[in-house]
Protein backbone atom coordinates (compact mmCIF):
# COMPACT_ATOMS: atom_id res chain seq x y z
CA UNK A 1 0.00 0.00 0.00
CA UNK A 2 1.43 3.21 -1.16
CA UNK A 3 1.01 6.18 1.19
CA UNK A 4 0.74 9.85 0.29
CA UNK A 5 2.73 12.46 2.58
CA UNK A 6 0.58 14.83 3.64
CA UNK A 7 0.60 18.27 5.35
CA UNK A 8 -1.42 19.63 8.38
CA UNK A 9 -1.74 22.55 10.17
CA UNK A 10 1.28 23.30 12.63
CA UNK A 11 -0.32 25.23 14.81
CA UNK A 12 -4.22 25.31 15.40
CA UNK A 13 -5.92 28.00 18.01
CA UNK A 14 -6.06 25.65 20.76
CA UNK A 15 -9.74 25.13 22.51
CA UNK A 16 -11.18 22.78 25.08
CA UNK A 17 -12.97 21.25 22.14
CA UNK A 18 -10.21 21.68 19.57
CA UNK A 19 -7.11 18.50 19.61
CA UNK A 20 -3.78 20.02 20.74
CA UNK A 21 -1.13 18.95 17.85
CA UNK A 22 2.36 18.24 18.14
CA UNK A 23 4.31 18.83 14.67
CA UNK A 24 6.13 15.65 13.71
CA UNK A 25 8.13 16.24 9.99
CA UNK A 26 5.45 16.51 6.76
CA UNK A 27 2.53 15.41 9.47
CA UNK A 28 1.19 17.05 12.36
CA UNK A 29 -0.50 14.39 14.39
CA UNK A 30 -2.70 15.42 17.02
CA UNK A 31 -1.32 14.49 20.56
CA UNK A 32 -4.70 12.21 21.11
CA UNK A 33 -4.40 9.92 17.78
CA UNK A 34 -0.69 9.65 19.30
CA UNK A 35 -1.57 6.66 21.33
CA UNK A 36 -4.17 4.41 18.48
CA UNK A 37 -3.12 1.31 17.33
CA UNK A 38 -1.14 1.39 13.68
CA UNK A 39 -3.94 -0.45 11.33
CA UNK A 40 -6.32 2.00 12.97
CA UNK A 41 -4.16 5.03 12.70
CA UNK A 42 -3.08 4.54 9.02
CA UNK A 43 -6.56 4.09 8.03
CA UNK A 44 -7.18 7.53 9.39
CA UNK A 45 -4.38 8.88 7.37
CA UNK A 46 -5.49 7.61 4.24
CA UNK A 47 -9.02 8.96 4.55
CA UNK A 48 -7.49 12.11 5.40
CA UNK A 49 -5.23 11.95 2.20
CA UNK A 50 -8.58 11.25 0.10
CA UNK A 51 -10.26 14.50 0.96
CA UNK A 52 -10.45 17.14 -0.90
CA UNK A 53 -9.95 19.15 1.84
CA UNK A 54 -6.07 18.52 2.47
CA UNK A 55 -5.32 16.97 -1.05
CA UNK A 56 -2.01 19.30 -2.30
CA UNK A 57 -3.01 18.23 -5.70
CA UNK A 58 -3.24 21.41 -7.88
CA UNK A 59 -6.62 22.36 -9.05
CA UNK A 60 -7.51 21.71 -12.79
CA UNK A 61 -7.34 24.47 -15.16
CA UNK A 62 -8.47 24.53 -18.43
CA UNK A 63 -5.91 24.54 -21.45
CA UNK A 64 -4.91 27.90 -22.68
CA UNK A 65 -6.47 26.32 -26.17
CA UNK A 66 -9.48 25.99 -24.64
CA UNK A 67 -9.95 28.94 -22.52
CA UNK A 68 -9.25 30.88 -25.66
CA UNK A 69 -6.33 32.83 -25.02
CA UNK A 70 -2.77 32.32 -26.36
CA UNK A 71 0.92 33.70 -26.22
CA UNK A 72 0.87 36.81 -28.45
CA UNK A 73 1.13 39.93 -27.39
CA UNK A 74 -2.00 42.19 -27.87
CA UNK A 75 -2.35 44.32 -31.13
CA UNK A 76 -1.62 47.94 -30.85
CA UNK A 77 -3.45 48.58 -33.26
CA UNK A 78 -6.48 46.39 -33.32
CA UNK A 79 -8.78 49.52 -31.87
CA UNK A 80 -8.04 51.93 -34.60
CA UNK A 81 -10.68 51.67 -37.59
CA UNK A 82 -10.35 52.19 -40.79
CA UNK A 83 -11.19 55.99 -42.02
CA UNK A 84 -14.01 55.86 -44.09
CA UNK A 85 -12.84 58.12 -47.39
CA UNK A 86 -15.29 60.39 -49.60
CA UNK A 87 -15.22 58.34 -53.46
CA UNK A 88 -13.27 60.83 -55.99
CA UNK A 89 -14.49 62.81 -58.62
CA UNK A 90 -15.60 61.46 -61.82
CA UNK A 91 -13.95 64.01 -64.27
CA UNK A 92 -10.08 64.39 -64.17
CA UNK A 93 -8.85 67.13 -62.13
CA UNK A 94 -5.29 68.98 -62.58
CA UNK A 95 -3.83 69.40 -59.08
CA UNK A 96 -0.64 70.60 -60.36
CA UNK A 97 -1.84 73.81 -62.13
CA UNK A 98 -1.13 77.35 -60.74
CA UNK A 99 1.97 75.65 -58.93
CA UNK A 100 5.74 76.69 -59.40
CA UNK A 101 9.02 76.20 -57.98
CA UNK A 102 12.38 78.06 -57.77
CA UNK A 103 15.42 75.54 -58.37
CA UNK A 104 18.48 75.40 -56.26
CA UNK A 105 20.49 75.80 -59.80
CA UNK A 106 18.57 78.96 -60.20
CA UNK A 107 19.32 80.61 -56.47
CA UNK A 108 22.85 81.40 -54.93
CA UNK A 109 23.84 80.01 -52.43
CA UNK A 110 26.15 81.74 -49.31
CA UNK A 111 27.88 78.87 -46.08
CA UNK A 112 28.18 80.29 -43.05
CA UNK A 113 29.96 79.24 -40.05
CA UNK A 114 27.01 76.97 -38.76
CA UNK A 115 24.26 78.33 -40.63
CA UNK A 116 23.70 78.84 -44.77
CA UNK A 117 21.52 80.90 -47.03
CA UNK A 118 19.66 80.56 -50.13
CA UNK A 119 18.65 83.65 -52.25
CA UNK A 120 16.40 83.86 -55.19
CA UNK A 121 14.38 86.28 -57.25
CA UNK A 122 10.72 85.21 -57.97
CA UNK A 123 8.89 86.15 -60.67
CA UNK A 124 5.14 85.48 -59.80
CA UNK A 125 2.63 85.13 -62.61
CA UNK A 126 -0.55 85.34 -60.55
CA UNK A 127 -1.09 86.78 -57.27
CA UNK A 128 -2.93 85.34 -54.18
CA UNK A 129 -2.58 82.94 -51.90
CA UNK A 130 0.27 79.65 -51.82
CA UNK A 131 1.43 76.79 -49.74
CA UNK A 132 5.69 77.38 -49.89
CA UNK A 133 7.33 73.83 -49.27
CA UNK A 134 10.79 72.84 -48.94
CA UNK A 135 12.26 70.28 -51.61
CA UNK A 136 15.09 68.72 -50.17
CA UNK A 137 17.23 65.29 -49.26
CA UNK A 138 18.38 64.81 -45.56
CA UNK A 139 20.01 62.12 -43.22
CA UNK A 140 19.76 64.30 -40.87
CA UNK A 141 17.27 64.11 -37.89
CA UNK A 142 16.48 67.44 -38.31
CA UNK A 143 17.50 71.06 -39.31
CA UNK A 144 15.81 74.05 -38.65
CA UNK A 145 14.53 76.21 -41.87
CA UNK A 146 13.18 79.96 -42.26
CA UNK A 147 11.74 81.64 -45.44
CA UNK A 148 10.87 84.97 -46.42
CA UNK A 149 9.27 85.95 -49.34
CA UNK A 150 8.99 90.15 -49.65
CA UNK A 151 7.70 91.53 -47.21
CA UNK A 152 5.69 89.28 -45.82
CA UNK A 153 6.65 87.24 -42.22
CA UNK A 154 9.04 85.06 -41.81
CA UNK A 155 8.15 81.27 -42.04
CA UNK A 156 9.66 79.08 -39.74
CA UNK A 157 10.19 74.71 -39.11
CA UNK A 158 12.23 72.03 -38.86
CA UNK A 159 12.73 69.78 -41.85
CA UNK A 160 13.25 66.26 -40.84
CA UNK A 161 14.73 62.93 -41.67
CA UNK A 162 13.96 62.39 -45.54
CA UNK A 163 13.06 58.73 -46.78
CA UNK A 164 16.02 57.67 -49.35
CA UNK A 165 13.85 55.52 -51.26
CA UNK A 166 11.65 57.32 -53.63
CA UNK A 167 10.37 60.80 -54.51
CA UNK A 168 9.80 62.86 -51.42
CA UNK A 169 6.57 65.49 -51.14
CA UNK A 170 7.71 69.07 -50.45
CA UNK A 171 7.92 70.01 -46.80
CA UNK A 172 5.12 72.90 -46.36
CA UNK A 173 6.77 75.64 -43.76
CA UNK A 174 3.54 77.51 -44.48
CA UNK A 175 1.05 79.49 -46.71
CA UNK A 176 2.59 83.02 -48.00
CA UNK A 177 0.49 85.81 -49.47
CA UNK A 178 0.98 87.37 -52.58
CA UNK A 179 -0.78 90.80 -53.10
CA UNK A 180 0.39 91.41 -56.47
CA UNK A 181 2.13 90.04 -59.80
CA UNK A 182 5.65 90.44 -60.44
CA UNK A 183 9.11 90.23 -58.78
CA UNK A 184 10.02 89.28 -55.37
CA UNK A 185 12.81 88.45 -53.27
CA UNK A 186 13.22 84.89 -51.56
CA UNK A 187 15.91 83.82 -48.75
CA UNK A 188 16.18 80.47 -47.18
CA UNK A 189 17.70 80.28 -43.55
CA UNK A 190 19.40 76.91 -43.00
CA UNK A 191 20.34 75.96 -39.29
CA UNK A 192 23.48 74.60 -41.30
CA UNK A 193 25.22 73.93 -44.59
CA UNK A 194 22.54 73.03 -46.84
CA UNK A 195 24.33 71.77 -50.50
CA UNK A 196 26.27 68.73 -48.72
CA UNK A 197 24.80 65.14 -48.93
CA UNK A 198 23.59 65.00 -44.99
CA UNK A 199 21.12 68.27 -46.03
CA UNK A 200 21.25 69.35 -49.39
CA UNK A 201 18.43 71.80 -50.52
CA UNK A 202 16.64 71.14 -54.18
CA UNK A 203 14.25 73.90 -54.05
CA UNK A 204 11.27 75.89 -53.16
CA UNK A 205 7.64 74.45 -54.53
CA UNK A 206 4.51 76.71 -54.18
CA UNK A 207 1.22 75.61 -54.89
CA UNK A 208 -2.33 77.33 -55.01
CA UNK A 209 -4.05 77.60 -51.23
CA UNK A 210 -7.52 78.65 -50.10
CA UNK A 211 -7.20 82.22 -48.45
CA UNK A 212 -9.78 81.15 -45.26
CA UNK A 213 -10.92 77.61 -44.17
CA UNK A 214 -14.40 76.67 -44.72
CA UNK A 215 -16.67 76.94 -41.88
CA UNK A 216 -17.63 73.87 -42.03
CA UNK A 217 -21.78 71.95 -41.37
CA UNK A 218 -24.07 74.43 -39.42
CA UNK A 219 -26.42 73.26 -36.82
CA UNK A 220 -29.24 73.04 -39.23
CA UNK A 221 -27.41 71.32 -41.55
CA UNK A 222 -26.71 73.21 -44.44
CA UNK A 223 -22.97 73.48 -45.74
CA UNK A 224 -22.11 77.33 -46.93
CA UNK A 225 -18.93 77.58 -49.24
CA UNK A 226 -17.53 80.93 -49.79
CA UNK A 227 -15.49 81.69 -52.71
CA UNK A 228 -12.52 83.06 -50.31
CA UNK A 229 -12.22 79.14 -48.89
CA UNK A 230 -11.85 77.54 -52.30
CA UNK A 231 -8.36 76.78 -53.70
CA UNK A 232 -8.06 77.87 -57.57
CA UNK A 233 -5.79 75.42 -59.43
CA UNK A 234 -5.24 78.25 -61.95
CA UNK A 235 -3.29 80.78 -64.25
CA UNK A 236 -5.69 83.60 -64.02
CA UNK A 237 -9.09 82.08 -61.70
CA UNK A 238 -8.28 83.45 -58.25
CA UNK A 239 -10.26 84.88 -54.92
CA UNK A 240 -11.24 88.47 -55.21
CA UNK A 241 -11.46 89.73 -51.87
CA UNK A 242 -12.57 93.41 -52.86
CA UNK A 243 -15.95 94.31 -50.86
CA UNK A 244 -17.90 94.86 -54.10
CA UNK A 245 -16.59 91.59 -55.23
CA UNK A 246 -15.96 88.69 -52.88
CA UNK A 247 -15.95 86.01 -55.21
CA UNK A 248 -13.71 83.90 -57.65
CA UNK A 249 -13.36 85.99 -60.49
CA UNK A 250 -10.65 86.31 -63.83
CA UNK A 251 -12.03 83.00 -64.81
CA UNK A 252 -10.62 83.18 -68.41
CA UNK A 253 -9.05 79.83 -69.07
CA UNK A 254 -10.78 76.52 -69.79
CA UNK A 255 -8.18 74.92 -67.62
CA UNK A 256 -8.72 77.20 -65.00
CA UNK A 257 -10.97 75.40 -61.91
CA UNK A 258 -11.85 75.75 -58.29
CA UNK A 259 -12.06 73.04 -54.98
CA UNK A 260 -13.65 73.12 -51.72
CA UNK A 261 -12.75 70.74 -48.99
CA UNK A 262 -15.05 70.69 -46.20
CA UNK A 263 -16.67 68.42 -43.08
CA UNK A 264 -19.72 66.93 -43.54
CA UNK A 265 -20.72 65.76 -39.78
CA UNK A 266 -24.18 64.97 -40.82
CA UNK A 267 -24.04 62.93 -43.81
CA UNK A 268 -27.50 62.76 -46.37
CA UNK A 269 -28.76 64.22 -49.32
CA UNK A 270 -28.49 67.56 -50.41
CA UNK A 271 -29.57 70.27 -53.14
CA UNK A 272 -26.93 72.09 -54.58
CA UNK A 273 -27.50 76.00 -55.31
CA UNK A 274 -24.65 77.91 -56.83
CA UNK A 275 -24.83 81.56 -56.38
CA UNK A 276 -23.32 83.14 -59.51
CA UNK A 277 -23.09 86.23 -61.77
CA UNK A 278 -22.18 86.33 -65.62
CA UNK A 279 -21.69 89.20 -68.25
CA UNK A 280 -23.52 90.27 -71.33
CA UNK A 281 -21.90 88.38 -74.48
CA UNK A 282 -20.65 85.49 -72.23
CA UNK A 283 -23.24 82.80 -74.11
CA UNK A 284 -22.69 79.25 -74.83
CA UNK A 285 -20.57 78.76 -71.59
CA UNK A 286 -20.96 75.53 -69.68
CA UNK A 287 -20.03 74.11 -66.62
CA UNK A 288 -20.24 71.17 -63.75
CA UNK A 289 -20.26 71.37 -59.93
CA UNK A 290 -18.67 67.81 -59.05
CA UNK A 291 -19.39 66.36 -55.36
CA UNK A 292 -17.28 63.63 -54.69
CA UNK A 293 -18.57 60.86 -57.15
CA UNK A 294 -21.68 63.18 -58.48
CA UNK A 295 -21.76 65.80 -61.81
CA UNK A 296 -23.96 68.11 -61.93
CA UNK A 297 -23.62 70.00 -65.70
CA UNK A 298 -25.27 73.33 -66.21
CA UNK A 299 -25.83 76.29 -69.03
CA UNK A 300 -24.54 79.40 -67.51
CA UNK A 301 -26.93 82.54 -68.61
CA UNK A 302 -26.47 85.79 -68.97
CA UNK A 303 -27.35 87.75 -65.09
CA UNK A 304 -26.95 90.96 -66.16
CA UNK A 305 -23.18 91.48 -64.94
CA UNK A 306 -20.46 89.78 -63.15
CA UNK A 307 -21.44 90.78 -59.67
CA UNK A 308 -25.53 90.84 -60.38
CA UNK A 309 -25.71 87.39 -58.16
CA UNK A 310 -28.52 84.89 -59.42
CA UNK A 311 -29.38 81.41 -57.31
CA UNK A 312 -29.35 78.29 -59.47
CA UNK A 313 -30.25 75.42 -58.34
CA UNK A 314 -28.22 72.54 -59.71
CA UNK A 315 -29.77 69.02 -58.18
CA UNK A 316 -29.22 66.77 -55.64
CA UNK A 317 -26.77 65.04 -54.30
CA UNK A 318 -26.39 62.26 -51.48
CA UNK A 319 -23.32 62.88 -49.20
CA UNK A 320 -22.65 59.22 -47.58
CA UNK A 321 -19.53 60.00 -45.88
CA UNK A 322 -18.49 61.65 -42.59
CA UNK A 323 -15.55 64.10 -42.53
CA UNK A 324 -13.74 64.97 -45.83
CA UNK A 325 -16.03 65.76 -48.64
CA UNK A 326 -14.44 67.76 -51.97
CA UNK A 327 -16.60 69.68 -54.54
CA UNK A 328 -15.55 71.33 -57.15
CA UNK A 329 -16.75 73.89 -60.09
CA UNK A 330 -15.13 72.54 -63.27
CA UNK A 331 -15.15 74.76 -67.00
CA UNK A 332 -17.19 72.24 -69.76
CA UNK A 333 -17.33 75.17 -72.65
CA UNK A 334 -15.83 78.94 -72.23
CA UNK A 335 -16.72 80.65 -75.81
CA UNK A 336 -17.10 84.27 -74.00
CA UNK A 337 -14.58 86.78 -72.55
CA UNK A 338 -14.73 85.09 -68.98
CA UNK A 339 -16.91 81.47 -67.57
CA UNK A 340 -18.50 83.51 -64.91
CA UNK A 341 -17.93 84.77 -61.30
CA UNK A 342 -18.90 82.74 -58.69
CA UNK A 343 -19.64 84.27 -54.85
CA UNK A 344 -21.20 80.64 -52.89
CA UNK A 345 -21.73 77.06 -53.63
CA UNK A 346 -24.31 76.12 -50.72
CA UNK A 347 -25.47 72.93 -49.91
CA UNK A 348 -28.92 72.64 -48.33
CA UNK A 349 -30.11 69.62 -46.94
CA UNK A 350 -33.36 67.46 -47.64
CA UNK A 351 -35.29 66.16 -44.96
Amino acid sequence: MNFRAISLPSTVRTTRDTPRFRSCGEIAIPIQFRSMKPAAFFTLLIFLGSSPAFSQEAPKTEAPEAAGTNNLPPDPFGGIEQIEKAPDFARPVDRTRGSFSLEAKDGTYVPGSHFANWVWTMKAERWGNFYAGLVYDSMRPKLGVQLKVGDAGVLKGYAPRTNPIGENEPMVIGAVYLPKTGEYPVSLLTGDQSNVPAFNVKGIHFRPAPESEPHGQSIDGMIELDAKTATTYAEALRYEPKPEKNCLGFWKHKDDWAEWVFDVSVPGKFEVVLHYGSGAGDVGNRAAVLVNEHTLEFDIADTGGYQKWKEVKLGTVELKTKGENKLAIVPLELKGAALMDVQKVVLHPLK
